[in-house]
């Protein structure tokens, strides 16, 4: 009985015997302390998993954490760029209103200097604005080296026009070379052109009492007879809109009023296509006056705009290089 131990289990009816090997003891304990093992392997097990399950969540949290607050920056940025959007759209929409502004406002600029239609290809906006700048240069310094305009500050109209007619004074017909303004006496008299006054003084022999003759540039001259005052002198420069005299009755006159005449060379001109003369009619004059080399002055004007384009843009170099430095 060495190799048996006995289990005794007691109760109301009794006690109960039972035997076994010590094989099956030791193989208890065995089970015993496996179990206990794997208990203890299962706790740690399961504390370990419960730590890694914390971190894990805390990691979960704090990415959470983070893709909230990108995504409130994200709608933060989004709502920003919606705004930026809408500036942008409201600005483009102001700059579009502008460049069609400016480019219905170069249309009629490039009619009124005769360049619309004339280029068959559409052209950047810059080169349209530097064509119309030169030749609005040309025109314009056309127009204020020859005669153009009214020679009287204040229009009241023309009492007698170019052309034969019966002279108020003797009664014979003869060829009145220019024409004759009304206004009052001291009303201002002003130069049509820049020149230079190459006379101011009483010429008693023509008729026209206190007189000026100014010389322009291109063989033109203009007369202005008549005068009551005279505010210019003899080798004066005066530039186009000038007062240089007033309106009198000096000389074989019947009454108050300027006669004025526009030579080329040593031939009148009808000053009535001189004084009917702007930018808006610039070409009429060329075919409604005969006898002036218009191709050769026009070609004399445009080469003086292109110097002075040449000029322009030499003067820009130096400029250039020093920002560019």
């Amino acid at each position: 009985m060495k190799n048996y131990f006995t289990i005794t289990i007691s109760d109301v009816h009794g006690s109960r015997h039972y035997s076994f090997k010590q094989f099956i003891r030791k193989f208890f304990w065995v089970v015993l302390a496996l179990f206990i093992c794997l208990w203890i392997v299962g706790a740690i097990s399961i504390w370990w998993l419960n730590y890694e399950a914390n971190q894990v969540e805390s990691q979960h949290e704090a990415v959470v954490d983070a893709f909230v607050e990108d995504l409130k920056t994200t709608q933060s940025d989004y709502e920003v760029l919606l705004l930026e959007k809408a500036r942008l759209k409201e600005e483009l929409e102001v700059t579009s209103s502008q460049v069609r502004y400016l480019d219905q406002t170069l249309r009629g600029l490039e009619e009124l200097v005769g360049e619309a239609g004339m280029d068959t290809e559409p052209m950047p906006l810059a080169e349209r604005i530097k064509q119309v700048q030169l030749t609005s240069l040309g025109k314009d310094l056309m127009l204020s080296m020859i005669p153009n305009g009214h020679a009287v500050k204040e229009f009241k109209g023309i009492s007698s026009s170019y052309g034969y007619r019966k002279h108020p004074l003797t009664g014979k017909r003869h060829l009145h070379a220019g024409v004759d303004y009304r206004g009052k006496k001291g009303a201002p008299v002003i130069a049509t052109a820049d020149g230079v006054v190459n006379f101011s003084g009483i010429k008693k022999k023509s008729g026209f009492g206190n007189l000026i003759s100014i010389t322009h540039a291109n063989g033109f001259r203009t007369v202005y007879g008549h005068l009551s005052k005279r505010l210019v002198k003899t080798g004066q420069y005066v530039q186009k809109g000038d007062v240089i005299g007033e309106i009198g009755s000096t000389g074989r006159s019947s009454g108050n009023h300027l006669h004025y005449e526009v030579w080329f060379v040593f031939r009148r001109l009808n000053p009535k296509h001189f004084y009917n003369w702007s930018i808006e009619n610039y070409d009429d004059i060329f075919t409604s006056v005969k006898g002036v080399p218009w191709g050769s002055l026009s070609q004399a004007v445009a080469k003086r705009v292109r110097k002075m384009e040449k000029q322009l843009l030499l003067r820009d170099v130096p400029l250039r290089a020093k920002s560019a430095n």
